[in-house]
């Protein structure tokens, strides 16, 4: 169960920085929108990517569980 919860969590975490970090770079590539703007975006997209990516292995380690 400890198991299962780290590799929830890991998977987390490392998507939620390579999603950040995708997206900031493409923001700064792109154009003239304030760092703080990009920053916060780039944020957002990481938790919400992250949370998602969590879930759905989450779920598959439940149902492969079964």
């Amino acid at each position: 169960m400890v198991l299962r919860a780290v590799i929830v969590l890991a998977v987390f975490v490392i998507m939620a920085f390579t999603i950040s970090h995708a997206v900031m770079a493409h923001e700064l590539a792109s154009g003239d929108t304030p760092f703080a703007e990009v920053k916060l975006a780039s944020w957002m997209a990481g938790l919400f990517g992250g949370g998602l990516v969590a879930v759905l292995v989450g779920i598959a380690l439940i149902l492969k569980r079964r």
